[in-house]
Parts: C-alpha cells; sequence; structure tokens
C-alpha cells in the first residue's frame, strides 16, 4: 500500500507537532545531529551530521513513509512551532520491526518531550493499525532514553544487539481479537 505524503501535522499531543520531514528541513536536523553531547549514544561514533547527510536521512524517512505509513518524523512545540527533534518509526532491518526513536534538542532536555512524544507516537501507530507491535531499543547507561520506554508502558525484552551495543530493549504490541 502507498502512502500519501501529508502537508500538514501527520499526529499532535498536547504540546507537540509530529509532521514528516521536507527536504528544505535537511539544515535543522543536521545541526541537531552536530551536538556530540547530544549523539554519544546514537551509534554514530561521533559522526557529525552534514546537511547532505541529513538530506538523504530525510529522502529515506520520506521513502519509509510513502512505503510503511510511519516515519522518523519531524517535532515541534505546537504553541511557537519551535523545532525540538525528531520522534517516530524507523522499519529494523535486523529484527524485522517498527523500531521507535526519539532525539530532542540539548536544550530542550528534560522537559518530558521524548516521554510525551513517544507515548503519542506508541497510540497513533496502533490507532492507524500500522502492525501488530514495534521495538525500542536504548544505550544502557542513557538513563533517561532506558526511562522512556518503561514510562509509557513498553515491555523490557531480552537486549538486543544494535551496532555491536548490547542495548536495553522493549516493546509494545496490540492484542487482536
Amino acid at each position: 500500500m502507498a502512502f500519501q505524503i501529508p502537508d500538514l501535522a501527520v499526529t499532535e499531543s498536547d504540546r507537540l507537532s509530529f509532521s514528516v520531514f521536507a527536504p528544505q528541513d535537511a539544515p535543522r536536523l543536521a545541526g541537531l545531529h552536530s551536538d556530540p553531547e547530544g549523539e554519544r549514544y546514537l551509534f554514530r561514533d561521533g559522526m557529525v551530521w552534514s546537511e547532505a547527510y541529513a538530506a538523504s536521512e530525510i529522502a529515506k524517512w520520506r521513502q519509509t513513509f510513502a512505503e510503511r505509513g510511519y516515519s522518523k518524523f519531524k517535532l515541534t512545540r505546537k504553541s511557537d512551532g519551535a523545532f525540538l527533534g525528531r520522534a517516530g518509526f524507523g522499519f529494523d532491518e535486523t529484527y524485522g520491526v517498527a523500531e521507535l526513536g526519539y532525539t530532542i534538542a540539548r536544550a530542550e532536555w528534560g522537559k518530558g518531550y521524548a516521554t510525551e512524544a513517544a507515548a503519542r507516537l506508541a497510540r497513533w501507530f496502533f490507532e492507524e493499525d500500522l502492525d501488530d507491535r514495534f521495538i525500542a531499543f536504548a544505550v544502557p547507561e542513557n538513563a533517561a532514553s532506558v526511562a522512556v520506554p518503561r514510562k509509557i508502558g513498553m515491555r523490557e525484552i531480552a537486549p538486543l544487539t544494535v551496532k555491536g551495543i548490547v542495548c536495553a530493549s522493549f516493546e509494545m504490541g496490540v492484542e487482536r481479537g
């Protein structure tokens, strides 16, 4: 099934808006992934994103949305439109399932945005009937990121190895009747 990429928000929560990244968002995305402190748990070996790399990721995410109906979404604050980061789903080829992820700009850490985003996206994923389950994982040393799946009710599963790192891993599913 092909999905149409919407011009407006895909979904919203109380404070957040989620939309498909557009090609012109590459500079913002590159900026998000240029903070070494924010990148240290993201399996990139210190790689800072260029605008060209960000544009290539946006193209992949747009393709994922067109094919699967989900993506890594641009996360903005509803009250003022400020760019906060990204949150959404990618398809994990290794495990053959959607994977929930989030990256919040460091200036916005500690405000509950990751938990609010993850909770809304989990509900949205099942409301849209995109699949029966999804996973999430985080480097164990990143306590804040590990806490998010727990807070939204994901079930801890056996650790998964991601790019050679053993990660705290979680899943959420829906029961079909």
